[in-house]
């Protein structure tokens, strides 16, 4: 084996060995397609987001309304100790001795004081003293030490707030019970989508596919009618126009695959599917219509189910507690306070530590606040009247949402009828003007245009089909109905 080819043989296994291996296809019904865009749709994990984050406000209002407990603690380095200062000879005795306590005059004494009490007195300031009082008659008493300890337990409980915090509570009830209807909600228009968006990739498809099978028709028939030209039969004016007939419906089916090929970019694209990655579809035949069998009892159901109007009932009762909660501004508080304390030094100013307790029960009422409560009551119930409407305004347009439905639904089955029998025609139609143009009776221009008809007949039969699968997903959103998902 020579050099070179032993280079080919090696640049030819690496082109094997780099070829990837061929990709199977994803085969997807309308559940598992579903199924996969309530997993991955982002509107849904928005709005999942937002009833985590409403539990959390809801757990936080309950939890308001239990004691609070902290402790703190802490340490004080002074540079200079406090003291007081006095002259001792003005407060004791006239004794020589060296006892400053002894000769007290009684008529120097406060009121009530008795000598023995003075004397008490006396030896405690003579405890405090920092300065020899044999030497000096000025005297020193400290007031504290260098290093200072504490370390303080709090217990706090609300005992009335004028119902701030009871209001506060059933608002955030409601405002959670609004975010899962919202929830709700997002799964609806994402199961919505994902059907649009699956019926009309499959229509796309087809409407390519039967494209692709008039531009093979057309084709045939030129190459037979280049044929007729070559032996003299047929007109080169009748070969000009089949050919421009030619080229129009490959401009046709070009346009038709471009669509197809947008349809199912943008399907992969909502329910994350890789955008190389084969996709095939299965469409179930068999169906069935899970609606209530009466108008009255489809509105009913709608007015029952639908999340939308579920979510601003939940505003709107939560808006009522809102505007509750705001008559406390006007009510007083009440509040006790129980504190448990370590300090250190102790009352006698000595090094050690010691423990005490306290506890405060504290009202407040404000009087006066230039009307800030008074505009916020004003505001909350303009908000309440605004859901009010708001309200109003959905539970009409819901009602014309499900007209529109139900119509484009009725129409859509009776397309289904019409272009079912238009098919039908147009085949017939087709086969007629087929076996008269072998027998000369009709010209080219009367074949391609019953071709023509036979390729509208077929795609107006699968847009009617797939417009009446639509409609049928639009009317269960329209109802309030959850989605089916496969398990």
């Amino acid at each position: 084996m020579t050099k070179r080819t032993q280079r080919c043989l090696n640049v030819l296994l690496v082109g094997l060995l780099a070829v990837p291996p061929a990709a199977h296809a994803v085969t997807l019904t309308l559940a598992e397609a579903t199924r996969l865009a309530l997993e991955r749709d982002r509107g849904i994990r928005a709005a999942e987001a937002g009833e985590k984050k409403a539990r959390a406000e809801l757990q936080q209002a309950f939890l308001g309304m239990f004691p609070r407990i902290g402790f703190s603690a802490g340490y004080t380095r002074l540079d200079q100790v406090p003291y007081v200062e006095f002259d001792m000879s003005e407060m004791t005795g006239t004794s020589s001795t060296d006892d400053p306590c002894l000769d007290i005059d009684p008529d120097t004494l406060p009121p009530g004081w008795t000598v023995e009490m003075a004397q008490s007195m006396c030896y405690m300031i003579l405890g405090w003293m920092t300065v020899d009082t044999s030497e000096s008659t000025v005297t020193r008493i400290d007031m504290g030490v260098l290093d200072n300890y504490f370390v303080t337990g709090t217990v706090e409980q609300v005992l009335f707030a004028g119902g701030a915090l009871y209001q506060g509570y059933q608002a955030s009830k409601d405002f959670h019970r609004a975010s899962r209807h919202q929830l709700r909600s997002a799964r609806q228009n994402a199961a919505f989508n994902t059907a649009q968006g699956y019926y009309q990739l499959i229509l796309a498809r087809d409407a390519a596919r039967v494209s692709e099978e008039a531009l093979d028709t057309v084709s045939a028939y030129v190459k037979d009618l280049e044929n007729l030209v070559e032996a003299g039969v047929a007109s080169r004016a009748d070969l000009m126009a089949a050919q421009a007939k030619e080229s129009k419906s490959r401009l046709e089916a070009i346009r038709a695959r471009h669509g197809a090929d947008l349809a199912e970019l943008a399907f992969k694209v909502a329910l994350g599917i890789p955008r190389d990655e084969p996709l095939e579809l299965e469409m179930d035949e068999r169906w069935e219509v899970d609606l209530a069998d009466t108008r009255d009892d489809l509105v009913a159901q709608a007015r029952s189910r639908r999340p939308d109007l579920a979510m601003l009932d939940a505003n709107l009762s939560a808006m009522r507690h809102l505007t509750k909660a705001t008559w406390a501004s006007w009510l007083p508080s009440l509040v006790i306070m129980g504190n448990l304390n370590w300090r250190n030094p102790n009352y006698s100013l000595e090094p050690v530590w010691y423990r005490s307790a306290d506890l405060t029960v504290a009202a407040s009422w404000n009087v006066w606040d230039r009307g800030v409560a008074l505009e916020k009551s004003r505001a909350t119930r303009a908000a309440m009247l605004q859901l009010q409407h708001q309200r109003d305004l959905a539970a009409e347009m819901m009602d014309v949402e499900l007209e529109s439905a139900l119509a484009s639904f009725d129409e859509a089955v009776k397309e289904i009828e019409v272009a079912r029998v238009g098919l039908a025609q147009a085949e017939e139609a087709y086969r007629l003007e087929h076996e008269r143009f072998k027998y000369g009776m009709v010209n080219n221009v009367q074949l391609l245009s019953a071709q023509s008809a036979l390729a509208g007949a077929k795609l107006s039969l699968l847009q009617a089909e797939a417009q009446m699968r639509i409609s049928y997903a639009a009317l269960r959103k329209a109802a309030g109905l959850d989605p089916e998902v496969s398990q």
